[in-house]
């Protein structure tokens, strides 16, 4: 098992393992397990009988359902359920779950303890981390606040489970971290496949931005590379861009426009569009 422990302790420590080995990490008697509809479906056949220790919740997955309205229900059952301090919510999904619950257990008796199990590539090495937790209100994550989750367990084994449509929203963050970070990334993935290597290195270079601007005042606003462009192009009603394929074109776009005002190598330009065009974007 790989561990990122990070310095700060406002940061969450993100263990990174090939199966979901819980019993040395999770001491809490009292469990409280939310689950994407989706893993719910996927894995029905294993967990059946699990599922009946616990109580638990099944919350249908999409962008859709990142609302107030599926704020009120999550809270009317864990008021209803008894669910207090003491219980320990074990969040198993999606970034937008991950977005829905980190709110809701962040605001629910004041903060109540929590844990991501991110079953995404994207919601594994972005938005698991950082403790960025939104709903939409009138417009994308109007609504929300900054609050670490208890551990983040990372399985990356679960990611040949995914369609490939979200393999390649999470793969565009990748490439993101490789541009701002770290050369030796860029090009180790320009070469390499090895994807437990590129998860772990993805969550330690997230780690170490948000570390130095928690409350994003400064530099943590580099991590929204392209995500200006590409948040116009998610919300276009007509043709629906998924999140990753948004990012891929805002970066471009940025890329393309930064020419006009900079001198951008055009060999460095091949190789980022090369990486994009490596799964087919």
């Amino acid at each position: 098992m790989k561990i990122i422990k990070t310095k700060k302790k406002f940061l969450t420590n993100i263990y990174i393992n090939n199966f979901f080995n819980l019993k040395n990490i999770i001491k809490n008697k009292n469990k409280f397990l939310i689950l994407d509809y989706n893993i719910y479906l996927l894995f029905f056949k294993k967990i059946k009988k699990e599922l009946k220790k616990f109580n638990f919740l099944i919350i249908p997955f999409g962008e859709n359902f990142k609302n107030i309205n599926t704020l009120k229900i999550i809270w009317k059952y864990m008021i209803k359920k008894k669910i207090n301090k003491n219980y320990l919510t074990i969040i198993i999904g999606g970034g937008v779950l991950g977005d829905i619950l980190g709110f809701v257990c962040s605001s629910y008796f004041r903060g109540i303890k929590y844990c991501l199990l991110p079953t995404t590539l994207l919601s594994q090495i972005d938005s698991s981390i950082g403790g960025k937790n939104a709903i939409n209100f009138f417009s994308k994550n109007t609504i929300g606040n900054i609050s670490n989750p208890n551990f983040i367990f990372i399985n990356f084994n679960i990611i040949f489970y995914m369609k490939k449509k979200e393999f390649f929203d999470g793969y565009s963050e990748i490439v993101k971290y490789s541009i701002i970070n770290n050369k030796k990334f860029f090009f180790f993935i320009y070469k390499k496949n090895n994807l437990q290597k590129i998860i772990t290195r993805s969550c330690y270079i997230k780690c170490k931005i948000i570390s130095q601007d928690y409350y994003e005042n400064n530099y943590r606003t580099i991590l929204n590379l392209g995500h200006t462009y590409a948040h116009c192009i998610e919300n276009n009603k007509i043709i629906k861009y998924s999140h990753g394929k948004s990012v891929t074109i805002g970066i471009v776009f940025f890329f393309f426009f930064s020419s006009y005002f900079y001198k951008i190598n055009i060999n460095i330009l091949k190789k980022i569009f090369f990486l994009f065009l490596k799964f087919k974007f």
